[in-house]
């Protein structure tokens, strides 16, 4: 849009639409939702056959669990109306508290289906996909309630977006663990990935595959580990202490280490880890255009990261389980801070919106 409508005023020769990629975030994401649906409506269809809108149930719909008084709304609305307006998938909208009493779990008769009350019908809606965009912070369970809710969802057959599992395993608890020596080869160099498997299969790992990842790692660990506080104490300047919260403003940094260290009880302690620093190119200046306040010209660091979607799950077939896996990838969040800045929440004002503008 501010190409096409400015021309960014010829500032520079690079800045032209051949060097700026698309962003199609919202369709990527969309589609992710859309093969979800598709695989709860018809598990067997093959994933190149579009859905005919005309032909859906509008009784079996999209769950969007939300947070009360819901600050992100504005782009969860741009997915439910891509949804309804390209596929013709409904989507409904509940909190945690409100699921409690309006979400029912059919299991007498083994279906499992999850099934939500509605204002406007006597029916209730069957949910095909239950999409968290709440569930991340300790806030949204503040009782056992809460909790209940939430494995009543996961009880259910609606495809979950995350499921609970994948939650944890993305938790930086659980990347610690992962860091550790020998224990992501465990999952991804598995005995039953013969040869052959191996050279037929793309999503197979070998050994070299697993080093060139932990190269991207930063080292981390926990602090209840044997050792954990010392490592910090010695290595504090070069440091993050983190939970596992989400949003920004919950990190512990550098100077700011050794005194918090010593206000952790041992239980406190297991709900932390250490990560290493990650070191950022010097000296990349841009400006940074905050609502409400002059721009400013500053020493930044660029954090990127790309979105994606993955459906997988297994079935039992003639005797064997057979795994079966859909993935897209498309669209970016570019986000710029000054350097001198530890955190980097958007919505919590530490960092801007960015492009990406790709040059030889």
């Amino acid at each position: 849009f501010l190409l096409s409508s400015t021309g960014y005023f010829q500032c520079s020769d690079i800045i032209n639409k051949e060097n700026l990629p698309s962003n199609d975030t919202l369709e990527q994401i969309v589609q992710g939702l859309v093969q979800a649906h598709k695989a709860y409506l018809s598990p067997d269809s093959p994933p190149h056959i579009a859905l005919d809108p005309s032909t859906l149930n509008s009784n079996i719909r999209i769950l969007f669990v939300v947070q009360p008084n819901e600050r992100n709304v504005f782009d969860q609305r741009f997915l439910e109306y891509e949804l309804l307006e390209r596929h013709g998938i409904h989507v409904i909208r509940r909190t945690f508290d409100e699921l409690e009493t309006q979400a029912v779990l059919q299991e007498s008769d083994g279906s499992r289906k999850l099934l939500v009350s509605n204002k406007t019908s006597s029916n209730p809606i069957e949910i095909s996909v239950v999409y968290y965009r709440a569930g991340y912070t300790p806030t949204d369970f503040p009782s056992s309630k809460q909790f209940e809710t939430r494995k009543k969802l996961e009880r259910s057959r609606a495809i979950k977006c995350p499921s609970i599992a994948l939650q944890l395993a993305g938790s930086k608890k659980v990347q610690a663990v992962l860091s550790k020596p020998g224990v992501v080869e465990s999952f991804l160099l598995m005995d039953k990935w013969d040869r052959a498997a191996r050279d037929t299969n793309p999503h197979s790992f070998c050994a070299k595959d697993v080093d060139s990842l932990r190269e991207s790692w930063m080292d981390m660990w926990g602090l209840e580990e044997e050792g954990g506080i010392e490592r910090a104490k010695e290595r504090a300047m070069n440091l993050v202490l983190k939970p596992q919260r989400e949003g920004g403003g919950n990190n512990v940094y550098k100077a700011a280490i050794l005194p918090f260290l010593e206000t952790l009880s041992d239980k406190e302690k297991e709900a932390w880890i250490a990560m290493e620093l990650i070191r950022v190119p010097a000296g990349v200046q841009n400006w940074l255009v905050r609502s409400g306040s002059d721009s400013v010209k500053a020493n930044i660091v660029s954090e990127l990261g790309i979105f994606g979607w993955a459906l997988f799950g297994s079935k039992l077939q003639d005797e064997q389980i057979s795994m079966s896996l859909q993935e897209g990838s498309g669209g970016y969040l570019l986000r710029t801070k000054g350097e001198e800045s530890d955190e980097g929440g958007v919505a919590t004002g530490f960092s801007v919106l960015d492009s990406v503008i790709l040059v030889d």
